[in-house]
C-alpha cells in the first residue's frame, strides 16, 4: 500500500460557530460517503454525476476508498454530529492518468453546506496538494447549468472553455 505525502489536517469555522475539519478520505470512510451521497438532492447528485444516479456504484467507492497516492488523492470535509459521530459533509478528488501531468478533479458538498466555505477550502487544499506531488495542470469538465461550480472555479482562478464537441459542458483549467 502506498501512502500520501503528509497532510495536515486543517479546521475551519462555519458562521454558526461549529467548525469543519479537512483530512484525507480513509478506507473505513465507506459508510459516511453512502450517507453524504444519500442526503444530497436529485439536482446535486446530476450536477456532480452529469445524469441521474440514485445510488452510488460500487466500483466507485472501491477506488476512491483505495487510492493510488502517486496519481490521486481524495480530501473530506467532517464534522461531529451532536450525536458525537463524524458526518462528511464534503468530498474534493483528483486523479492522474497514466504518464500525465494532469490531474482532473471532482466535488461535492452536501446541500446543508453549499455557500458556506467548504467547496473553497476543500479545493484550495486539493491544489495544494497535486502542486506538492508536482502536478502542472487541474482540469475538470462542468455542466454549463452547474453555475455555482462556475463561480467556484472562477473564483480559484481556472481558465473556463467552452467545448466545441459538447455544449452541455465547459471545460476549466488552472495551471499549477
Amino acid at each position: 500500500m502506498n501512502i500520501p505525502n503528509p497532510f495536515t489536517n486543517k479546521v475551519y469555522a462555519l458562521g454558526d460557530g461549529s467548525h469543519y475539519q479537512i483530512r484525507p478520505i480513509q478506507a473505513n470512510d465507506r459508510e459516511r460517503i453512502i450517507e453524504l451521497f444519500n442526503h444530497l438532492s436529485p439536482e446535486s447528485r446530476y450536477l456532480r454525476f452529469a445524469h441521474a444516479i440514485s445510488k452510488l456504484p460500487d466500483d466507485f467507492l472501491d477506488d476512491i476508498l483505495h487510492l493510488d497516492y502517486k496519481k490521486e488523492m481524495a480530501l473530506l470535509a467532517v464534522m461531529t454530529s451532536h450525536k458525537g459521530t463524524e458526518e462528511i459533509t464534503g468530498i474534493a478528488r483528483y486523479a492522474t492518468p497514466p504518464n500525465q501531468n494532469t490531474c482532473e478533479f471532482s466535488l461535492s458538498v452536501s446541500d446543508s453546506h453549499t455557500s458556506h466555505g467548504v467547496g473553497t477550502h476543500l479545493m484550495l487544499n486539493l491544489i495544494e496538494h497535486a502542486k506538492k506531488n508536482g502536478l502542472q495542470e487541474m482540469i475538470g469538465y462542468v455542466l454549463r447549468k452547474n453555475s455555482r461550480m462556475l463561480q467556484l472555479v472562477s473564483d480559484l482562478g481556472f481558465q473556463i472553455l467552452n467545448q466545441d464537441d459538447d455544449p452541455d459542458f465547459k471545460t476549466v483549467s488552472l495551471p499549477l
